[in-house]
């Protein structure tokens, strides 16, 4: 499998403060082991596997890519056909670019772009590096959703900008709008909730898929990590939030 088509969920990366203590806590968790590849004078890019199959990424957090302070976290991808263009119609769109389009080497190349309510995303046209090929599996990325404070600038954006489908159903409390990427669903948009404090800007969180939620958090505090949200079931799924030790946050989900 390849994620390529535009507008699909195509990779996930982790920006770690201690990747080699963080990989550790991933591959007991998940199962997940790693290869290191060559990322530019001394510096090394961690791919995650899972049965084979490339699932993830990694890197060291230096002060040259991010400012003091800013916490580890996973970055999303979605794969386009033109960065550079898409990059530009961002702008056109009343977003941002704070990573312009680069190459990365022969594996790709990529930019990061805001939407007008703050969230960022990162766009990848794919070269030798196709994006993950296992989707929706156990260990694998299965889902990603943005919180936002402005539902509305961030769905127009990006249905413009990648030809998502955005199903705007305001049925439930708080409001939940699906992604759709060609008619399949592959993540969502909701609202920020209240008691995060107004520093927090919008932002996307991976969902990694598992046999077992309950057993996978607990998991999580055996190997030092956190359970920021117990697990609860909602419709078809199980799914809880939880954190590594260095703080970076992301969802775990099961279907039932």
């Amino acid at each position: 499998m390849e994620r390529t088509k535009q507008g699909e969920f195509s990779w996930v990366d982790l920006a770690a403060k201690d990747l080699d203590t963080q990989s550790r806590f991933y591959e007991s968790l998940f199962g997940w082991t790693h290869i290191d590849e060559p990322a530019g004078p001394d510096m090394t890019y961690r791919m995650f596997h899972s049965n084979g199959d490339v699932v993830a990424g990694a890197g060291q957090m230096t002060p040259q890519a991010y400012p003091p302070g800013t916490p580890s976290m996973w970055n999303t991808y979605v794969a386009v056909d033109d960065v550079d263009a898409t990059a530009a119609r961002a702008t056109q769109l009343g977003g941002k670019v704070p990573m312009p389009a680069m190459d990365v080497m022969e594996e790709g190349r990529m930019a990061v772009v805001q939407d007008p309510s703050g969230g960022a995303i990162g766009l990848w046209q794919a070269r030798r590096h196709k994006g993950a090929t296992k989707f929706m599996e156990p260990g694998a990325i299965t889902w990603n959703d943005l919180s936002t404070r402005d539902m509305r600038s961030a769905a127009d954006f990006y249905e413009q900008l990648l030809g998502w489908q955005v199903e705007r159903d305001d049925s439930s409390q708080p409001p939940y709008w699906q992604v759709k990427v060609d008619g399949q669903a592959e993540g969502g948009i909701m609202p920020m909730p209240d008691q995060l404090p107004a520093e927090i800007p919008a932002h996307w969180m991976v969902y990694f898929a598992v046999d077992d939620v309950r057993a996978t958090a607990e998991k999580v505090r055996e190997l030092g990590g956190k359970v920021e949200m117990e697990p609860m079931e909602m419709d078809n799924i199980i799914f809880g939030v939880v954190s590594d030790p260095a703080g970076a946050t992301f969802a775990i989900m099961q279907m039932k």
